[in-house]
């Protein structure tokens, strides 16, 4: 295979965390860089989204939610098509700027379109960055 996985990934994912905003446009470039039927786990752990419309409503159903701020590339690994991203993202949620770690599971098809995308995070994190900064933390 000819393809670099890693830098698909990585196009992806800044493709992804610079719209600075998921409006309708700028959702449908980021699921025309997954195949027709490409899985989508907001949460590794959850049930995927499959297929590009279902994608495409679920990231429409989050953009009130948070606007993307920036992704900082932490590590990179892969093995065959499959690519591991160890990131920040950094978002904006009720006012509050904060970066999220994440690693992605990325799997890249024969034509270097993504075919799953599984995010692995703490939600603790967030909630921790929503508190009011008075607000004692751990």
């Amino acid at each position: 295979m000819d393809m670099n996985c890693e830098q698909i990934a990585r196009d992806f994912l800044v493709a992804a965390a610079s719209a600075n905003e998921w409006t309708p446009d700028n959702v449908d470039r980021i699921v025309t860089g997954m195949v027709a039927d490409a899985e989508y786990h907001v949460f590794a752990w959850q049930e995927p989204f499959v297929g590009r419309a279902a994608i495409r409503e679920e990231l429409l159903r989050q953009a009130p939610l948070f606007r993307p701020d920036g992704c900082e590339i932490v590590n990179v690994a892969s093995v065959g098509t499959t690519v591991f991203v160890k990131r920040i993202d950094r978002v904006i949620m009720n006012g509050a700027r904060f970066g999220v770690h994440v690693v992605g599971v990325f799997e890249v098809d024969a034509n270097g379109k993504i075919a799953s995308w599984r995010d692995y995070c703490d939600s603790a994190e967030i909630a921790l960055n929503l508190r009011p900064r008075n607000e004692e933390r751990p």
